[in-house]
């Protein structure tokens, strides 16, 4: 009978030892500076963390415009494919190697056929220089500069 109780407190001195290691390592990420001792195998994201000076996006994108001043961007389905990447992309190459126009000119096309842009007229590409978060969750436009624009064909349908 003492070997069993012998192997109870074995098992059990053996659970404890196992509980205070794991939670040691549980609790060892409390003492890291987050952002100085951002690292494997623990990323805090410290670039979405802490404040910045204001991270500022740089991006190139289609948007169609109308008579009244209507504004509307360009879903990605239009440009390539419905993948926002791919679209960025396409914008992307497509200026850098010089068929600005040959992008707005087939979009435009695209736009002709969508009803959603029955009242707008004028496609553009733009280049636009924002503050991100205003930019992206205020709608806040930074700088514009139009690189090419060209008019919505209609009677294509």
């Amino acid at each position: 009978m003492s070997g069993t109780t012998g192997a109870v407190n074995a098992t059990r001195w053996f659970g404890l030892i196992v509980t205070i290691v794991t939670l040691a390592a549980v609790a060892w990420p409390l003492r890291r500076d987050p952002v100085l001792d951002d690292s494997f195998p623990l990323s805090t994201y410290p670039m979405f963390a802490a404040r910045g000076p204001g991270a500022k996006l740089y991006l190139e994108y289609l948007v169609a415009t109308g008579p009244d001043g209507a504004r509307r961007h360009v879903p990605p389905r239009l440009i390539t494919k419905a993948e926002v990447m791919q679209a960025i992309m396409t914008v992307k190459q497509a200026i850098g190697r010089g068929d600005a126009k040959g992008l707005c000119t087939r979009t435009a096309a695209k736009l002709a056929r969508d009803r959603g842009f029955d009242r707008l007229d004028t496609l553009a590409v733009i280049a636009g220089n924002h503050a991100a978060v205003d930019y992206l969750v205020r709608h806040v436009h930074g700088p514009e500069r139009t690189l090419v624009s060209c008019p919505i064909p209609r009677g294509s349908r």
